[in-house]
């Protein structure tokens, strides 16, 4: 995929999913966003019960945090880190059309873009730092150097960060592993370049 192996990453987007290893999954034809993510935890044999009453961002967060894990270890101590630009709006809209009839306390849940660091902790057994951050585009250096001072302080050993971003169908997941801080400092002007290629 790229040069830049050292980087254990998940990319989720355009009905496909890649890592830093190549393609993983594809549709033929373009998906809404919910078919594709269904069709995904089905094709790689996930099994977890939640995962069908989950909002998109939660459901494209579980699978992206699964596949990574497959590649590294999530553990206790590893901290969260994401963002994305379009906050939980996607979610937003949903709920308040259900509130034309019956306020869905079961969408209502999911209003808030942290809650997929919550689900993603409870699925991995993750008890660490956690952060979500809106953002008006990818912006790697914001992640990383909130992982940095968490690091440094031994708040977490290891951190996942990741932009996901769902709104209108249109879905853009780029996670990614922190090892440590000698491998923080060697991700810093990799990141824009892997992301950039795995757009195309």
């Amino acid at each position: 995929m790229s040069e830049d192996h050292s980087i254990k990453f998940i990319r989720i987007k355009d009905n496909r999913i890649i890592s830093s290893e190549g393609l993983l999954f594809e549709t033929k034809d373009k998906l809404e966003s919910a078919k594709f993510m269904s069709q995904a935890y089905k094709f790689f044999g996930m099994n977890y019960s939640k995962f069908f009453k989950m909002d998109g961002l939660s459901k494209a967060g579980i699978i992206a945090a699964e596949l990574l894990s497959e590649k590294i270890k999530l553990e206790r101590n590893t901290g969260l880190v994401f963002s994305n630009s379009s906050s939980s709006l996607d979610t937003d809209l949903r709920f308040q059309e259900s509130m034309q009839d019956f306020a869905s306390p079961s969408v209502f849940v999911y209003t808030l873009p942290n809650i997929v660091l919550g689900e993603i902790s409870i699925r991995h057994s993750i008890q660490s730092e956690n952060a979500f951050f809106i953002t008006e585009e990818f912006d790697p250096e914001l992640m990383l150097d909130y992982a940095e001072i968490h690091l440094k302080n031994l708040a977490c050993e290891n951190v996942l960060c990741g932009w996901l971003n769902l709104h209108n169908n249109e879905y853009d997941v780029f996670l990614w592993h922190v090892a440590g801080l000698e491998d923080l400092q060697s991700q810093r002007g990799q990141l824009p370049k892997i992301y950039a290629i795995t757009n195309e």
